[in-house]
């Protein structure tokens, strides 16, 4: 079975909003979108899922017949391929439709890819590194089950479990994987999050104690989006539509970046900045917002604390400051600054501009723009999601696991890093591995849906610290770099073929279902089968002799069926949360999607707490904290007004946004160093040099998925390889011409690339699309572009532990 090439690039360019076509797209009725995707084939089973082709989970319909997947389309019941606002998605989804992105079409191609892992793999070579080959022997289950679970148990009897390192994915099957973790006693759970938007977590949980607030461009006037590219890097499908749809109803879209994207070239303007200096622009632009009174005072009083010290230390941060700093002229800050203070309602927002050594404080220096204007939970503004959906059932470990459990994290965890993510510190548990620095030496990795040598910065760093591991299991769909360290490798599911609950990041709570939509192609289990047998092999169980991986979460009966297990334990996560259905019950909604009908709210800081909860609380400096089963503090849940009133307000220590951060006085950074209580600006570590002048950036677009898709044929089609862009006044000063073959070095490595010459970029900057570079992955992957990844250092936000891809500084040469 195959689609045709180009019924898919017609279908890419008119399902995605803004991937792309040269303007902006205008939604596509349902009727011709229909017409388009019917094709040449009838019948079949339609089935209601959700997309993994990257984080954003979008809803989509698969048509199966005689068993194979011939096609997938938008699903019209999920608003994630719609709008993040529940009013626009109940009066338009039905009549407009859904979207998915380039990836999303080219989904199909993921499942039915030729080079995808078969069989369970031994390494023969006991020798490691990049190039050396494994010299593969094929395995069957029982003998890789029985080997991984030998060494597991070996490792646990030691009593030194916590030598366990596992790394996952973050959107999938991740609770069976946390609670193997905490079941078998290691602390050392990590995933995806870490490489991708835990510096934004940490600056806005400082000012507002929420870790993603979401825009809501529909409804706003004014969009200034620091280094963001939602038009194509599209972290949900709904993004391009709102976004387009508030220009069209009137928005200026203003985007501060140092390369010209794709949401640059469409927006009303594009201000170039140089990399790592978004902060001192959000402070100078602060400083004339105050400076002319021009703040929503009325809000400030109310809602914000520390305005008072951010307001004298942004005095001598004037747009003039600035201008040294960013390369903005004072001019243009004077005017950005006045517009979007006049303008509501406005949005203010930032994601991978914060991969930066002073990320958290720029993030938090630029969200201040939104609290002092008045812009947070008003419609059209940055609000706050209500993502209640399935519940996470917690699992108690028993007396040996909790001993191990004891140890701290080998990153450090939240002793080290004050705004510590779950998702834990990728590089320094590679650093520590390699100096042997660490509390103690990880003996064991299980690494599922992750490719280290391709995601963690420091290739070189990542290579050597995996060849120092005793044993290391890889499950992936493909042959990746990180595999090819394996000494077992499984071979894993696509998401087509495996279970899934998404509680998707809309601002009302909605969770859709992801279903298989065919069987494993190769009799292989789902992950989480996989998981649950090396429980079952292990033995483990919770503290009251719970056999976790054996006892369905619904019957409570002994469930031999892995599969089956696995409905269970969905089934009790959606009837403990928000959904209150079983899994069968989500199945038969529309589109296998529950959807909240209390639809998005604003104001919810001003929500009344009802009288009897807030007598039932705890109160701590007008606090309010829900209680434990033992009574003592749990979760925030309000505050108490001057008058006395209990609402909810912000989840800070004073329940209001906070511009000075009085907690920070007593703590201090992974270097040691004590926190800054307002939202500085510093600059970022590594600059440039005269050996290394140039800084390096990387960037998403719509085309690929981080260096996950970069094997999909299909996708090949839209794009095959990435160059270095390259200012064409830069390029001329160093001898460069476009199309020339050029060598980028660092001092930690060199790589090449091909030059391609714009003014679309920083004079300062040179940059390429993250994701090429694959010497492994599969046969279209294998030797197109280059990985920059070689050319960065091992390092991390010393605030929030976030991996730090886009600080590096290079040196071009023509080859």
């Amino acid at each position: 079975m195959k689609l045709d090439r180009r019924e898919f690039l017609k279908l890419a360019g008119l399902t995605s909003a803004a991937a792309l076509g040269g303007r902006v797209l205008r939604p596509v009725t349902a009727s011709a979108k229909e017409a388009l995707i019917r094709g040449p084939y009838d019948g079949g089973e339609w089935v209601a899922s959700c997309c993994n082709m990257c984080g954003g989970q979008t809803g989509i319909l698969c048509q199966v017949v005689d068993g194979r997947l011939v096609r997938i389309k938008p699903n019209d019941h999920n608003p994630n391929g719609f709008s993040n606002v529940s009013g626009d998605f109940f009066d338009n989804a039905a009549k407009e439709g859904a979207v998915i992105c380039p990836k999303g079409n080219a989904g199909i191609m993921a499942l039915y890819d030729p080079d995808r892992l078969k069989t369970p793999l031994r390494r023969t070579n006991p020798e490691k590194g990049m190039g050396v080959d494994p010299r593969w022997k094929a395995i069957s289950w029982e003998e890789a089950y029985g080997e991984i679970a030998s060494r597991l148990k070996s490792l646990r009897e030691a009593n030194e479990a916590h030598k366990l390192l596992w790394f996952s994915e973050d959107h999938s099957f991740t609770h069976p994987q946390g609670d193997f973790c905490k079941l078998y006693g290691t602390p050392n759970y990590n995933m995806h999050s870490n490489l991708c938007d835990v510096g934004r977590k940490a600056s806005f949980k400082i000012l507002m104690g929420d870790e993603r607030p979401l825009i809501d461009a529909l409804n706003s006037k004014y969009m200034l989006i620091f280094g963001w590219n939602p038009l194509s890097a599209t972290k949900w499908a709904h993004l391009p539509r709102i976004i387009t749809r508030g220009i069209e109803r009137g928005a200026r879209l203003v985007i501060v970046d140092p390369h010209l994207s794709y949401t640059a070239s469409k927006a009303q303007e594009w201000v170039p900045i140089r990399p790592g200096t978004d902060g001192a622009l959000a402070l100078a632009m602060a400083h004339v917002i105050l400076r002319d009174g021009l703040q929503d005072q009325a809000f400030v009083d109310a809602w914000v604390t520390g305005f008072d010290s951010f307001r004298e230390y942004v005095k001598d941060k004037t747009p003039k400051w600035a201008q040294g700093i960013t390369t903005i002229p004072a001019e243009r800050i004077e005017r950005l600054a006045r517009e979007f203070a006049a303008t509501k309602p406005a949005i203010v927002d930032v994601w991978s501009g914060a991969h930066h050594t002073n990320g958290v404080y720029a993030g938090w220096a630029i969200a201040a723009l939104a609290a002092i204007t008045g812009n947070v939970e008003k419609p059209g503004t940055l609000t706050l999601p209500n993502a209640k959906g399935s519940k996470h059932i917690e699992v108690e470990p028993d007396g040996t696991a909790k001993k191990t459990l004891k140890q701290i994290r080998l990153d450090g965890g939240k002793d080290k890093w004050p705004y510590f993510h779950k998702s834990g510190v990728y590089t320094e548990i590679i650093n520590r591995i390699l100096d042997g620095k660490g509390p103690y030496q990880p003996k064991m990795a299980v690494i599922v849906f992750q490719n280290l040598l391709m995601s963690v910065v420091g290739t070189k760093n990542t290579e050597e610290a995996l060849k120092k591991l005793d044993f290391i299991v890889v499950v992936d769909t493909m042959m990746s770099e990180t595999a090819q360290f394996a000494d077992i490798a499984i071979p894993g599911t696509t998401y087509l073929e495996r279970y899934d609950l998404n509680t998707h990041w809309v601002t009302w709570p909605v969770v859709g279902l992801r279903q298989p939509v065919v069987k494993q192609l190769f009799g292989q289990p789902a992950e989480y089968e996989f998981v649950c047998e090396l429980g079952r092999r292990l033995g483990l169980k919770e503290e009251n002799g719970n056999e976790v991986f054996w006892q369905g979460r619904m019957s409570g009966a002994r469930i031999e069926d892995k599969t089956r297990w696995y409905e269970e334990w969905l089934s009790k996560e959606l009837k403990e949360g928000e959904p209150k259905v079983t899994l069968e019950e989500l199945k038969a909604l529309p589109g296998a999607t529950w959807v909240s009908k209390k639809g998005t709210k604003y104001n919810k800081h001003e929500d009344p707490i009802p009288a009897e909860k807030a007598a039932d609380a705890i109160t701590e400096n007008n606090i309010l904290y829900s209680k434990k089963k033992d009574g003592t503090k749990d979760k925030q849940i309000g505050m108490l007004k001057p008058d006395g009133t209990a609402v909810r307000g912000f989840f800070t220590p004073s329940g209001k946004l906070e511009l000075h951060a009085a907690k920070h006085e007593s703590k201090v950074d992974a270097k040691g160093r004590p926190l800054k209580p307002l939202p500085v600006y510093e600059p970022r570590e590594w600059q440039p040099s005269s050996g290394y002048p140039l800084f390096l950036i990387n960037w998403k677009e719509a085309s690929q998925t981080h260096s996950r898709t970069q094997n999909n044929a299909y996708l090949a089609e839209l794009k095959s390889t990435d160059g270095l862009r390259i200012n064409a006044e830069t390029a001329a000063r160093l001898g460069i011409s476009d199309g020339d073959l050029v060598r980028i070095e660092s001092p930690y490595g060199k790589v090449k690339m091909k030059a391609e010459l714009t003014e679309g970029i920083h004079p300062e900057v040179v940059g390429t699309q993250h994701g090429w570079g694959h010497w492994a992955m599969g046969r279209t992957a294998k030797g197109r572009g280059a990985h920059t990844g070689f050319l960065a250092k091992t390092v991390a936000c010393p605030l929030s532990g976030q991996s730090l891809n886009k600080e590096i500084c290079v040196n071009v040469f023509k080859a």
